[in-house]
């Protein structure tokens, strides 16, 4: 296999990589670019482009697997789950099926105003809430007992 094809599965695997958070892309781009290297230099060596390109690969996985790098624990800022556990209250009657409007006591993304749903017992208007979840732009909620 020519050595430009190589660096351009590198290449495109590395701009994945910068995409999706994964890890993966990375290794198969380094790997790739490995078996462009030994194409350039051994041009009808395609059994060995390949062994290169999986040993980088392999070895790679392997490597941020034992030191645990993906599975490394990420802060809630930037997720959903930073928002479960602020309180507000319920504008609107609530329940599983029908949305509501609340209002929260401290700002979610610049607002403090949101549709919610709640999380299993209809809620009602004037009721304290506090957040369990997000699904899109609609906040889960269920009624806060205080205690």
């Amino acid at each position: 296999m020519s050595y430009f094809i190589w660096l351009i599965l590198g290449v495109i695997a590395i701009v994945i990589e910068m995409i999706l958070p994964t890890f993966f892309a990375l290794f198969a781009g380094i790997g790739f670019l490995a078996a462009g290297a030994v194409a350039y230099f051994l041009p009808e060596s395609l059994f060995w482009q390949i062994i290169i390109a999986s040993v980088f690969m392999i070895i790679g996985a392997i490597v941020f697997k034992k030191r645990h790098i993906a599975d490394a624990v990420t802060s809630g800022v930037g997720t959903h789950n930073e928002f479960v556990g602020i309180l507000g209250k319920a504008k609107t009657k609530l329940s599983t099926h029908q949305e509501g409007d609340v209002e929260l006591y401290e700002s979610v993304v610049s607002n403090r105003q949101w549709k919610a749903l709640s999380q299993d017992l209809e809620i009602e208007s004037g009721s304290e809430i506090e957040i369990v979840e997000v699904h899109g732009n609609t906040l889960i909620v269920k009624q806060h007992i205080k205690g």
